[in-house]
Order: structure tokens, then C-alpha cells, then sequence
């Protein structure tokens, strides 16, 4: 691959390759043995592969405990990959080397769920600010302090924060610095990790509206990971759907709203509250029996299978392959063997009939 002067890379075609670009990633935990326990493996992550291309939002949704916030930390590099590629460029984050490692984080940042605890209670405002600029030589001495004062402006805070400790703002004001904190070092991607899930309702539009106005100002890429489709949808050009590790969908976000392909994208969908009273209350809800697997023991085939209204024998047997179903330029990515793009509606008219 050739370089070019905008620091993304190109392909041998000459279109713009991706800025992330992450292939069949898996994380695996190994858990602690006890008195006449063996240790275990839990997969947290099986065989994802999805890109994020420059000036992109791409939703990562699913269930708590899918897989969603290892995949960020993975691709951070806060936890390590058990096996595949993470590749953030011309470096696989995956297998980078130490030496390289600090340099190529700098591209990527993230943004947590709870502002609280990710920033430091024991320093000020501009003193967490400024280390980033310290961590990475960014910024002369001299300069910091109005480097500190533009990223408060930027987030929409008075420069007065400086002086002032986390625990003196509201849950808003303190994911806004930690989000001034992530855009320290002028990041390509930043990774953000359930970012509303722990502010008020009324907190919540604000903060999407900020990140949506940043990428426009400052041209940046988002892995936007949240098991609120309603927040997925506002922010995100294209959706991944995840379910006890493992990729289930994947396409653009008008798409996936109003064609999904897989029963489990249609059973999250029919769990989003319709603000019209008239139509919330006529509408039909997909039901999924059964409680998710142990990501131990997970069910052999199809994941899904042992909660889908539409398995057969086939699922316990077969992965479902990775295919796509788009047409026209379009890619609508999907893991089930029986998925076609109107089967939403045909589960909602099965459980309208009884059937399901």
C-alpha cells in the first residue's frame, strides 16, 4: 500500500482503505481454578471481523455481556487479542510491538462509560487534560495552558474548569472533559464505551449532539459501542449487531431499522418503545425465550439458536457463514442460514398469528 499525504493508506484499486480495519478478532479469558474446579475458557470475542472508514460511525449493539466493550478495549489495546488482527493503519494493534505501541495509540482513543471513574479525583481538570500533552510530547511548555483552555471550548466548558476537581460537576460536564481529555491528542478514531448509559435522559441528546459536532469539526471516525439501539441509531452510519461474542448483522443503520435480516436484529428492534401511544400500544414485540448462554459453554452451531423462533436442525450443526445479502454497491452482512431481509416482518406477523 502506498502513502498519502492525508495519513490514510490506499489500495492497489485506488479507493481509500479502511481506517480501521479489524479480522477475525477473538479474546479469550482464562478464569481462576478452584478446589476441584479446572480452569475455564470464557470467549468474550469469536471470530469478529468489521472496518471503520474515515469519517465514520459505526454502532457496535447488542446484549450486556455480548462482547461489545472487550472488542473497544481490543481494539485499544487495553486487552490483548487471543488471536486475529486489529489493524489501525499500516500497524496491527494486535501484534504491535512495545517500542511502537504508545505512538500508535495516539490515533485511537476512548471515551467510558462512567466519567466518575475514569477520571482521576485527585487532580484538577487541566492537570488531567495536560497529561495526555505531557504522556506524548505534544505541546511545549508554554503553550499547554491554552491548549488545555481550546479543548474546554471545544466540549462547550468555561475555562474556569481548570481549576476545579470532577467530583464539583454534574455527571454531564464530566463526560464532556473526559471527551476533551480523549481529543487531547487529536485522534483519527476515538472508541466510545456506552458514553450515555450513566447520564439523566435530558443529559443524554446533549452529549450525542456534542459527538456529532465534533466529527463534522474535526473530521473524526467513531466505534460507538451502546446497547441502546434508539442512541446507536441517532449517531451511526452503519450497525453491528453482536450476540454472545459473535457478529450477527451488519449493515447501514436505514437498513437495519426497517429491513433486518436476522431474527435476533428484529427481537431488538421490537424492544425499542414507539413515542406514539396509539402505536405502541397496537404494536407486536418479538419475544425470545430463554436466557443468553454461558459465553463458557456456548451452544454449539448457530449461537443464536437456542432462543430463535426460526432454528431447525441445521443451527445446531452449521456456523452460519458471514455472507452478504446486499445488492447494487449495498453490503448487508449477515450470519444466520435462513436470513432474508424481510424476515422482521414475518416474525411479527407469526407471533400476530400465533405461530411463534
Amino acid at each position: 500500500m502506498s502513502g498519502r499525504s492525508d495519513g490514510m493508506s490506499e489500495r492497489r484499486d485506488g479507493t481509500a482503505a479502511p481506517l480501521l480495519d479489524v479480522r477475525n478478532l477473538r479474546v479469550h479469558f482464562s478464569t481462576k481454578a478452584g478446589i476441584g474446579r479446572s480452569r475455564e475458557v470464557v470467549k468474550a470475542v469469536e471470530d469478529l471481523s468489521f472496518q471503520v472508514h474515515k469519517g465514520e460511525t459505526l454502532g457496535l449493539v447488542g446484549e450486556s455481556g455480548c462482547g461489545k466493550s472487550t472488542t473497544g478495549m481490543a481494539v485499544q489495546g487495553l486487552v490483548r487479542a487471543t488471536s486475529g488482527d486489529i489493524l489501525l493503519g499500516d500497524v496491527n494493534m494486535a501484534k504491535v510491538r512495545a517500542g511502537r505501541a504508545r505512538a500508535a495509540r495516539r490515533r485511537t482513543q476512548m471515551v467510558f462509560q462512567d466519567p466518575t471513574s475514569s477520571l482521576n479525583a485527585r487532580m484538577t481538570v487541566g492537570q488531567i487534560l495536560e497529561e495526555p500533552l505531557l504522556v506524548h510530547h505534544l505541546v511545549a511548555p508554554r503553550e499547554r495552558p491554552g491548549r488545555v483552555r481550546q479543548l474546554l471550548d471545544v466540549v462547550g466548558m468555561p475555562a474556569t474548569s481548570v481549576y476545579r476537581y470532577p467530583h464539583e460537576f454534574s455527571g454531564g460536564q464530566r463526560q464532556r472533559i473526559a471527551i476533551a481529555r480523549a481529543l487531547a491528542v487529536q485522534p483519527e478514531l476515538v472508541i466510545c464505551d456506552e458514553p450515555t448509559a450513566a447520564l439523566d435522559v435530558s443529559i443524554r441528546a446533549q452529549v450525542l449532539n456534542l459527538f456529532r459536532e465534533l466529527q463534522e469539526q474535526q473530521d473524526l471516525s467513531y466505534l460507538f459501542i451502546s446497547h441502546d439501539l434508539s442512541a446507536i441509531y441517532h449517531v451511526s452510519d452503519r450497525i453491528l449487531v453482536m450476540y454472545l461474542g459473535r457478529p450477527m448483522e451488519l449493515t447501514d443503520r436505514e437498513t437495519l431499522a426497517h429491513r433486518p435480516a436476522h431474527p435476533y436484529t428484529s427481537a431488538l428492534l421490537s424492544a425499542v418503545p414507539v413515542p406514539d401511544p396509539d402505536i405502541e400500544q397496537s404494536r407486536q414485540r418479538v419475544i425470545l425465550s430463554g436466557d443468553v448462554p454461558s459465553p463458557v459453554n456456548p451452544p454449539s452451531g448457530c449461537v443464536f439458536r437456542t432462543r430463535c423462533p426460526m432454528a431447525q436442525a441445521r443451527c445446531a450443526d452449521e456456523v452460519p457463514a458471514w455472507r452478504n445479502l446486499g445488492d447494487e454497491g449495498r453490503e448487508h452482512w449477515v450470519a444466520c442460514h435462513f436470513a432474508e431481509p424481510s424476515i422482521g416482518a414475518v416474525l411479527i406477523e407469526a407471533q400476530q398469528s400465533g405461530s411463534v
